[in-house]
């Protein structure tokens, strides 16, 4: 395998000025930073992070051409030759793609859509981000098991089950993607209850409530108009059945009581309709290649006696406590400052009690993610367990955490990551699940893939899925999760600048420079062509591997994202300008060769952890 080249000069040089400043070689090479510019050097060593500075420091190097001290910082500046020559005689197609010496055993949970309507563009950043932890982790050479927890038992899914018993338990149209289908049953549903609460509401309210309830009903009135016409018999019937019914809470509740209890019948139609729900989630994200290993049903959970179990504990627990009626776990009083520093939890942030039971003993979804989370661990042999989670989750998974440190899991606790993301939205929409407004991700797919195939339409056969594909995770991957992202389909699919298919039209340019070259590329070259955006390249090249292990290591995608596109960037800035083929001097043709065949291999190494194709035609 290659050798990660600047990781060996950063070991020489920390080496030496450990030994000039009396400190361990560990503490230098941690601090070795990039100066801001490069007139500064290659390699920057600030001594306020190391406690001491020297009056004078000598580095000798055959990979140091030149360090000066200037401030606080100890300047280097690399031998490009010496570089170039270390970096290209031992470069290998695997080159970067450094594997951990001892590999751990991690679950990656993500998406986990309630099973009631087609994925949107918020559950699309989820998969995206989820699926490059997953290919990040096991390129390091981590096991990964990817899990999809089916909230299966809860009230959205009974109204979804409710609606359908008005229909008579209809099977879906053939031609219907069946997520699409299930979820205009709900939204109609959902959305004719609660105009049905909120007219029975405004019988016994007054004025001003009375005007901000018929305000809102007239809304919801609305929107009942724009989902009828989906679906015009659906809605009629559904409206005149639950007119007519008596007590629809009531049914709702039953539902839900029916199945948690494991009733055969309603077991039975339950998962019915939540596979099919199912059946779209796979076929939409089979787009963008991603998969799952296991599904995991909440319904299984309860029916197993695990949540039982976890009830029991809680409730023997010395952290017991009754909050409003009902019982909770108080997470606040028995976790000293150490152990909330071991679990993350913020500094002076109150934990709020952990409700266990509704008034009617039933137990909540936080009861629930306990037992998950501990059969996650166990049947999965899991040392690291990763929830991507939306950032409104922040605070119960703070309380998923502290509770299983309470009830005897300290480890798993440690051990628990929650992936927060912020939101993704699309220009000018709003959107809500429960009132049918929202942008699927095969919408999202579909107008991304128009817009590729009408910038492609002149170029011949292209791999339309593969470009559409690198666009949209590249537009989700290269801001930072905790950030929210405008998507805009323009910009995702703009083959200029900042966007996947750039990188592949980037990796293109390169493996056809490769693909003309009938010859053989030798290290016979003219180390003085390694000059402006040459040199950059070259290092560049060199911080591969480096960037590679920071990204997956971190568990940060943006990083390798953001190092791919300043290699194209720099690449795409040179090769406007120089020929390489064409180049007359046989020595210069060859080190420009070699900077085209590090370009090709790191490219198409970066975009395959990062699950976006490295296409050699666009």
């Amino acid at each position: 395998m290659a050798v990660d080249i600047l990781a060996k000069i950063k070991q020489e040089i920390s080496y030496q000025v450990g030994q000039e400043l009396g400190i361990g070689q560990d503490l230098v090479y941690k601090v070795i930073e990039y100066p801001p510019r490069e007139e500064m050097g290659d390699l920057a060593i600030p001594f306020p992070a190391l406690g001491k500075k020297p009056q004078n420091l000598e580095v000798k190097s055959r990979f140091v051409k030149s360090h000066s001290l200037s401030g606080p910082f100890l300047n280097l500046k690399l031998d490009e030759a010496q570089l170039f020559k270390e970096l290209f005689s031992s470069l290998d197609q695997d080159y970067g793609i450094e594997r951990v010496e001892k590999p751990r055993r991690i679950v990656v949970e993500h998406t986990s859509a309630n099973p009631i309507h087609p994925l949107h563009i918020g559950h699309l950043r989820n998969s995206v981000i989820g699926d490059a932890l997953v290919r990040l982790s096991k390129a390091r050479g981590h096991e990964v098991i990817t899990r999809f927890y089916v909230n299966d038992s809860g009230r959205q899914v009974a109204i979804l089950i409710y609606g359908l018993s008005k229909l008579g338990y209809p099977e879906p149209p053939k031609e219907a993607k069946k997520d699409l289908w299930a979820g205009t049953v709900y939204a109609m549903t959902n959305i004719i209850l609660e105009i049905r609460a909120l007219t029975d509401e405004l019988k016994t309210v007054q004025d001003a409530e009375y005007r901000e309830k018929v305000t809102k009903r007239d809304e919801l009135v609305g929107l009942a108009s724009e989902i009828r016409s989906r679906n015009q018999e659906y809605f009629d019937r559904l409206a005149e059945a639950i007119r007519d019914d008596p007590d629809p809470e009531g049914k709702i509740a039953d539902i839900i009581r029916k199945y948690e209890a494991g009733d055969p019948q309603i077991k039975e139609i339950v998962r019915k309709y939540v596979n099919y729900v199912l059946d779209g989630f796979r076929e939409s994200l089979s787009k963008l290649n991603i998969t799952f290993d296991e599904f995991d049903y909440e319904s299984d959970l309860l029916w197993s006696g695990e949540v039982k179990s976890v009830l029991r504990s809680a409730l023997s627990s010395r952290a017991r406590i009754e909050h409003k009626g009902t019982e909770a776990l108080d997470l606040d009083k028995y976790l000293d400052d150490e152990v909330r520093k071991e679990l993350r939890i913020p500094a002076g942030l109150e934990i709020p009690p952990l409700v266990l039971t509704r008034s009617d003993g039933t137990t909540l979804y936080t009861v629930r993610d306990i037992a998950y989370t501990i059969k996650k661990f166990l049947t999965s042999k899991a040392d690291q367990v990763i929830n991507v989670i939306a950032e409104q989750q922040t605070v119960p998974q703070i309380q998923l955490r502290a509770a299983l440190y309470l009830l005897g899991y300290p480890e798993m606790a440690k051990n628990l990551v929650h992936y927060s993301y912020s939101m993704v939205t699309l220009p000018g929409m709003t959107m809500s699940g429960r009132l049918g407004r929202y942008v699927s991700l095969d919408e999202v797919y579909e107008k991304v893939k128009q817009a590729v195939e009408e910038k492609t339409k002149d170029r011949g056969q292209v791999n339309i899925p593969e470009i559409v594909n690198s666009a949209i995770r590249y537009a989700l991957l290269s801001v930072s999760a905790d950030k929210p992202i405008t998507f805009n389909v323009g910009k995702v699919t703009n083959f200029e600048q900042n966007s996947g298919p750039y990188l592949q039209y980037t990796y293109v340019r390169a493996y056809n420079i490769l693909s003309k070259f009938t010859g053989e590329i030798s290290l016979d070259v003219d180390y003085g062509d390694l000059a402006g955006e040459k040199r950059r390249l070259l290092l560049a090249i060199a911080k591969f591997p480096e960037t590679f292990k920071n990204s997956a290591d971190s568990l940060e995608p943006e990083v390798l994202v953001s190092y791919l596109r300043y290699l194209a960037d720099t690449f795409n800035a040179w090769y406007d300008k120089e020929r390489v083929l064409q180049e007359q001097d046989e020595k210069k043709r060859m080190t420009r060769l070699n900077l085209v065949k590090g370009v090709e291999i790191v490219m198409r190494n970066g975009l395959r952890v990062l699950g976006i194709s490295s296409l050699t035609k666009m």
